[in-house]
């Protein structure tokens, strides 16, 4: 009853929006077969090799400013109709080739036509960025470190997770737990301080409440994966201070093709005999836009170079669907979604136990159901030049196996959480002396959070959050500003009043400001540089005001705190980027103060219940995170690229002793890698590389061992090659990577299995795709 409720409250938000959109939409017909509107424009284009004149098949063609995309057809043609008048900025970007964008305008009654010239590059760059910025923008437009992962790279880097497919990017790392149960760290920060997104808006699983859940998204029908680092809660919720990972693939689709495009992916690897299929397909019937999506994996126990990890296997699907009216009104739409996984928590390796692990590991059983409404209204009303809605509602089952003495198994904890996430946000453009856009906008969530089971330290709980924010950037001539500004209340519903530790259990309201301002001055030749500071504000999770028992999936007795405080940070960045011909590259430096910055503290002590889990208990000290990334490709020969990656953070506690290091915190990494890149084939050899973390948390448990321990540092050979060709309009790709050729023994120090078990060994991975 209550997840209905929610549902209700947030519907009569957000659909009144969205009735108006789509009334609009229903008032004139679509598209040139349904003859195209007086008041609507068109654009219509070619895009070509710049060195050949060829036309260039299977290109990305967007129109940043109402994020619209189409693929360019066998004869490298384009087409937007429905266009409402004004100018846009038309980027194409496809692999083997550097993106290019152009300036058009698109008059009433009109068709616009417009050639995208590409030239081949071997540079890996990107031509949109949409995370964090309010709108699709150039990606050296952003006033924020960012990282796309899409194109070659992505396919080189597809994992079986998320976390696994970004996690060798500048400045991210993965908490590793098996290759299911994996998190991604970004500048020492993990769980609901590093928010996964598809499409913008939170997946409503509970990845980041403990070691043993997973990032419940599946990475192989992405059409690309944005990662901003740093504080980016201004448009997704305060608790982002770590960073956003958006997985891209527009589910509800914002533009109406006059053709079907799609993407089919196989996938196998070697390490877990895994393979992975999957397909997505975008037509127009119409006035409307379709989209369908299908995908399935499957692996088995992953191997190490000393022997096959048990319970490391999984297997699961995802279904999408999704459906809108497009206009030259805007566009009003509705996707469903529904994902299940089912994986291992490994327990024992070669006869030993994992510390605290439950012997002969965990089974876990998750499915996500997701319903989700999107419309945009793209003329002016009133002060506004076009007003977007979104709304989320997310069901999540998670199951987690237990095997009795007798062998059978039962559930040991359950969750079953309903959440709703809404945006309403509207937005301006204005030239003048200064340019200036911006947004708007109310953001409101909720979440009912059931826990169940007969071994779990979990409570019930609900939580309410509304939230009021404005964004606006300026520039001028050389100089760009950013500024923004919100504010959160959120409130914390127990359903359980006995005490935590002692303390009393109690509804919690939270309320704060939070804000952010950068510049950048463009120095030209391709150069700037930047600054940036940010206040930023955390609510305390569910699981950190009310936990009190075992979580026996991730190896620990976990104890909350009900009057524990928010964190509130104080971060900088400095950076400077450069984006030219033959060179590519940004380099940040940051350092962020969060106080009563909330982690597990292992008390040394066991588990009173079973006697043989580690005791942690949340608790709130002042921290400190510095550090710096960077990464540089240079195309020193035509075709060549050497490309280097780093990354560095230093975590600190402060507390009333003194500075000791936070927990869990990942050494210095670094990779260099030599490529040489055609527009039909590539071939790469790299080295990655770790240096030993020997900063750790002090002090010993109950049994004299240490809390956590050293890792040694760790250097790995790694290689990749591929084809591309075209064939009637479609692009094909193959890529054979080779991760850790050498099948070297070696240990990840954010790995829990660590002291037991070692990382993958010799791990190949396939991937043929066919992009149409």
């Amino acid at each position: 009853m209550r997840s209905l409720l929610l549902a209700a409250a947030l519907s009569i938000i957000v659909l009144p929006a969205s009735a108006r959109a789509q009334a609009s939409l229903q008032r004139a017909p679509i598209g040139v077969s349904a003859g195209r509107p007086a008041e609507a424009g068109a654009l219509h284009g070619t895009v070509a090799d710049a060195s050949t004149g060829q036309p260039v098949a299977g290109a990305t063609v967007r129109i940043r400013e109402v994020g619209r995309r189409e693929v360019s057809h066998q004869d490298g043609s384009f087409h937007f109709d429905g266009l409402p008048a004004g100018s846009y900025t038309v980027a194409a970007e496809r692999i083997g080739y550097a993106p290019g964008e152009l300036a058009v305008r698109v008059v009433d009654g009109q068709t616009a036509n417009a050639t995208l010239s590409l030239s081949p590059s071997a540079l890996q760059l990107s031509a949109v960025v949409a995370t964090g910025t309010g709108r699709e923008r150039g990606g050296d437009e952003t006033y924020r470190p960012t990282t796309v992962v899409g194109g070659a790279e992505l396919r080189r880097q597809l994992g079986a997770t998320v976390t696994a497919t970004v996690a060798g990017e500048p400045g991210i790392a993965m908490r590793y737990n098996g290759p299911a149960a994996s998190q991604p760290i970004i500048r020492g920060l993990g769980g609901d301080r590093v928010l996964v997104l598809e499409d913008g808006q939170r997946t409503g699983d509970i990845a980041g409440s403990a070691a043993d859940h997973g990032v419940m998204v599946e990475p192989l029908t992405a059409e690309r994966i944005e990662v901003v680092r740093g504080p980016a809660g201004l448009l997704y919720g305060s608790n982002a201070l770590g960073g956003v990972i958006n997985v891209i693939r527009e589910e509800v689709p914002r533009t109406r093709p006059d053709r079907l495009s799609g993407a089919v992916s196989l996938q196998g690897e070697s390490a877990s005999q895994g393979f992975a299929g999957g397909a997505s397909l975008l037509g127009g019937i119409g006035g409307w836009a379709l989209r369908g999506e299908a995908s399935g994996r499957r692996a088995g126990d992953t191997r190490t170079p000393l022997g096959d990890l048990p319970s490391t296997d999984l297997g699961g699907y995802s279904l999408g669907a999704g459906a809108s009216r497009v206009g030259s009104d805007g566009f009003a739409g509705l996707a469903v979604r529904d994902y299940a996984m089912a994986y291992g928590v490994p327990g024992t390796f070669q006869g030993q136990d994992i510390p605290g692990a439950h012997e002969g590991g965990v089974d876990l059983d998750v499915r996500r159901t997701a319903l989700r409404g999107q419309a945009a209204y793209l003329h002016r009303v009133g002060p506004f030049g076009s007003v977007e809605a979104d709304l989320n509602l997310v069901r999540f089952r998670h199951h987690e196996m237990e095997r009795g003495t007798d062998g059978s198994e039962f559930v040991g904890t359950s969750f079953l959480q309903y959440t709703g996430t809404m945006n309403l946000v509207g937005r301006h453009r204005h030239e003048g002396t200064f340019r200036n856009e911006g947004a708007i906008g109310l953001w409101g969530f909720g979440k009912d959070l059931d826990v169940g089971g007969l071994a779990t330290g979990s409570r019930s709980a609900r939580q309410w959050s509304l939230a009021g924010f404005i964004y606006e950037e300026l520039s001028r001539g050389r100089w760009g500003l950013e500024l923004g500004a919100r504010y959160d209340w959120t409130r914390v519903v127990p359903e359980d009043d006995r005490p935590v530790a002692g303390i009393a259990v109690e509804t919690r309201d939270f309320g704060a400001f939070s804000g952010s301002a950068a510049a950048v001055y463009r120095l030209g030749g391709g150069w700037q540089a930047g600054a940036r500071v940010a206040r930023s504000f955390r609510t305390p999770s569910i699981e950190e005001l009310f936990s009190r028992g075992p979580h026996l999936a991730a190896y620990s007795y976990e104890i909350g705190n009900p009057q524990i405080e928010p964190e509130t940070g104080l971060g900088a960045d400095l950076f400077v980027r450069v984006s030219r011909p033959g060179l590519d590259a940004e380099l940040t430096a940051y350092r962020n103060r969060i106080d009563a910055f909330i982690y597990y503290a292992p008390t040394g002590e066991l588990d009173p219940r079973f006697g043989r889990y580690p005791v942690y208990q949340a608790r709130g000290d002042d921290a400190r995170f510095t550090g710096a990334e960077g990464r540089i490709q240079i195309e020193p020969l035509r075709a060549w690229v050497v490309e280097a990656t780093g990354s560095y953070v230093r975590g600190d506690l402060r507390g009333e002793d003194g500075t000791d290091p936070l927990p869990a915190i990942p050494p210095a990494r670094g990779a260099l890698r030599i490529r040489r890149d055609v527009p039909r084939w590539f071939a790469e050899l790299g080295v990655e590389s770790g240096a030993r973390q020997d900063r750790v948390y002090p002090g010993v448990s109950a049994d004299g061992t240490p809390l956590e321990t050293p890792t040694a540092g760790y250097a790995l050979l790694n290689a990749s090659a591929g084809l591309r060709w075209d064939a009637r309009g479609a692009l094909h790709t193959i890529t054979l990577s080779a991760d850790n050729l050498t099948d070297q023994v070696w240990r990840d120090h954010l790995s829990r299995i660590r002291e037991v078990a070692p990382q993958p060994g010799l791990n190949l991975r396939l991937l043929y795709r066919v992009d149409f």
